[in-house]
Order: structure tokens, then C-alpha cells, then sequence
């Protein structure tokens, strides 16, 4: 088990770059190491995030050979909304603060991540259409 994050890979924006994809999700999370290189608590494995990219990969089947796209900021939000320690609300020491909710964050997400969307589907020709899948939170 690993964790990586190359922050040149993010330049690359290719859509089809599984590598380019988890250093995406792990920006888009802020699951990445600080500048002293310590990674946050709870940070999840390369293989992890991995398993949650090819989960949700989509191919194009109306080109030979088959191309599989990764909608990145779809991952992120899926990760996100799905985990169960994530952090709403905080109180110490009588100080207390709200944060938004994980749904809130998720639909960002995708909204900001659109031009994924846009990519893909002009990449594909319009075959793989992701902007017409709503996230559900």
C-alpha cells in the first residue's frame, strides 16, 4: 500500500491517465502531504482511491480499441459524501464551529469539475455524455 501525489501529473489533464486521475482526486480532497511531506489523518491509499477511479471509469465502446475515461471530480465528490468521519461541526473548550456539509462540498465539486465533463465527452465524440448524470447526495 502506497500513497503518491505528483503534482505534475495534475498539468497533464488527461482525462484517459488513470495516474492523472488519482493525482486529481487527491487535490480535489486535499489528501496530499503538507511541506513538511506528512500526509493528513486519514489519508487514503493509492489503491483505494484507485479502486473508487476504476469503479467509476467509463468507456467509450464506439471506437476499437475501447477507451476508458476517468471522471476525476466525480470520485472526489463520491469519496467525499461517502465518508462516514467526515467532519461537520466541532466544539473545544467553549469554542464551536460549523463547517459545510459534505454534500454541499461534493456538488461543488462536480460543478467545478464540469470541464472534465466537457473534455469528455468532446474526447469521445460525444459518445460518453457524464453531464447528463446528476450526483446524487
Amino acid at each position: 500500500m502506497a500513497r503518491t501525489y505528483d503534482v505534475v501529473d495534475l498539468a497533464l489533464n488527461d482525462t484517459t491517465d488513470a495516474d492523472w486521475a488519482l493525482t486529481y482526486v487527491r487535490f480535489a480532497l486535499r489528501d496530499k502531504p503538507n511541506e513538511a511531506s506528512a500526509w493528513p489523518i486519514g489519508s487514503l491509499q493509492d489503491e483505494e482511491i484507485l479502486a473508487a477511479i476504476n469503479a467509476n471509469a467509463v468507456a467509450d465502446t464506439s471506437v476499437t480499441p475501447n477507451v476508458t475515461y476517468y471522471p476525476a471530480h466525480r470520485v472526489a465528490a463520491k469519496l467525499l459524501s461517502g465518508n462516514p468521519e467526515f467532519i461537520q461541526r466541532w466544539s473545544a473548550a467553549g469554542v464551536s464551529e460549523e463547517l459545510r456539509s459534505a454534500s454541499e462540498i461534493a456538488r461543488e465539486l462536480v460543478q467545478s469539475g464540469s470541464w472534465i465533463d466537457a473534455a469528455i465527452s468532446t474526447a469521445s465524440g460525444g459518445s460518453v455524455a457524464l453531464g447528463q448524470i446528476r450526483l446524487v447526495t
